[in-house]
C-alpha cells in the first residue's frame, strides 16, 4: 500500500492539482498563495508555472521511484504535509470570503478531497515497512539524476503554460466590475482587465515609461494628484488619464463637476458606461516595457516621485 499510495496516488493528485489550476485558470489557484507569492515580487501567472512545474517534477520522480531510502520518504511526507496545509488553507480562504461566483460548496470540493487523499498518504508513510514485494529501483545517484531531470522538464514544460486572469466581475451586481490594483503590481497590462475595457492601452504601454491614473471628474482628491505631480509633461513618460464614469442611475449634484483635470499633453481615455466601476479614484500605476512596477491609490509620492528608469533600446512616445 505505501507503494501504490506514493507511485500512484500522489503523482495523480499532484498532476490532477495543476490541470485544475490550467483549465480553469487563476480563479482556481489559491488566493492565499497568490498573495505570499506577491509579496516576494513575483506575479500570479508566474506563481502558479512555478508551483505546477514543482508538483510535476515530484509527481514525476514519485512514479518513477516511489519513496525507497530515507530521503525518499522524507521528501514523500513533506510533500503530503504541504499539500494538506495547503488543503485547508484555502478550505479557510475559500469558507471566509464572500462568494464570488454562484456554485454553493463546489470550490470546496478539490481542496476538500485532496486534504483526504493527503492525509491518507501520511498515514501510509508512517506505518512500518510492510512486507509487500518492491520493484528494483536505481541507486542514490541515479535516483538524484532522475530527480533533477524531471524538475528541468517539468519546469520547461510550466513555463510555457497560460493561466487565464482572474475574472474582474463582481458577483453583487453583473454591470459591476472590481478593478483591484493590489493584484497588478508586477503583471502585464492584458492580466489587469484593463485591456478588456480598454483594448488600446496594451500597445500603448508596451514600450517606454508610462504613468496611467483613473480618476473620477467629481474626486477634488484626483485633481490634487494631477496638480501635484501630472500637470506639466514628464520627460520621457507618456501619461494616459482615463476617466471613471459615473455609475449607472447616480444623480451627479450641482457643483459637482470640476471641469477637465489638468494634464498637459495627457492621452486621455474613458472607460465604457454602463458599469459600476469598483476602484478608488485616483489610482496611479506606473507602466515600465509593458509590466506594472508602481500601483497604488494612497501613495502617490512612492509612485511619482521616484520613478524607475526608462529601459535602454526601448523607444518612448512622449507626449508633447
Amino acid at each position: 500500500m505505501r507503494t501504490l499510495a506514493v507511485r500512484i496516488a500522489l503523482p495523480l493528485l499532484l498532476l490532477a492539482t495543476g490541470a485544475h489550476w490550467h483549465h480553469h485558470g487563476l480563479d482556481s489557484f489559491p488566493r492565499w498563495l497568490g498573495n505570499l507569492f506577491r509579496m516576494a515580487g513575483t506575479d500570479e501567472s508566474t506563481a502558479a508555472r512555478l508551483v505546477v512545474g514543482v508538483m510535476t517534477g515530484l509527481a514525476v520522480s514519485f512514479a518513477l521511484l516511489g519513496a525507497r531510502g530515507r530521503f525518499g520518504t522524507a521528501i514523500s511526507r513533506a510533500t503530503a504535509v504541504a499539500y494538506a496545509f495547503g488543503s485547508v488553507a484555502s478550505i479557510a480562504s475559500i469558507v471566509a470570503s464572500p462568494p464570488t461566483q454562484p456554485g454553493g460548496l463546489a470550490p470546496l470540493a478539490l481542496p476538500a478531497l485532496g486534504l483526504a487523499v493527503a492525509l491518507a498518504v501520511y498515514s501510509l508513510l508512517n506505518r512500518a515497512p510492510s512486507s509487500e514485494s518492491r520493484p528494483a529501483t536505481l541507486g542514490g545517484a541515479w535516483r538524484g539524476i532522475v530527480l533533477l531531470a524531471a524538475l528541468v522538464v517539468s519546469f520547461a514544460v510550466a513555463a510555457r503554460l497560460d493561466f487565464a486572469p482572474r475574472s474582474q466581475h463582481s458577483a453583487a451586481a453583473p454591470d459591476a466590475i472590481s478593478l483591484d490594483y493590489v493584484q497588478w503590481q508586477g503583471r502585464s497590462m492584458p492580466d489587469t482587465g484593463l485591456s478588456r475595457l480598454l483594448p488600446m492601452l496594451t500597445p500603448m504601454t508596451l514600450e517606454g515609461r508610462s504613468i496611467v491614473i483613473l480618476y473620477s471628474p467629481e474626486c477634488s482628491h484626483c485633481r490634487e494628484v494631477f496638480e501635484q505631480y501630472l500637470a506639466h509633461p514628464i520627460a520621457d513618460t507618456k501619461v494616459i488619464a482615463i476617466e471613471i464614469p459615473a455609475n449607472p442611475g447616480s444623480t451627479p449634484l450641482s457643483g459637482d463637476a470640476l471641469g477637465e483635470m489638468p494634464c498637459e499633453g495627457c492621452e486621455r481615455m474613458r472607460l465604457p458606461a454602463g458599469n459600476t466601476y469598483l476602484i478608488k479614484p485616483p489610482t496611479v500605476l506606473v507602466v515600465v516595457a509593458g509590466r506594472i512596477v508602481c500601483a497604488t491609490d494612497s501613495d502617490f509620492k512612492a509612485c511619482l516621485e521616484n520613478l524607475p528608469p526608462v529601459p535602454k533600446n526601448a523607444s518612448t512616445e512622449v507626449s508633447p
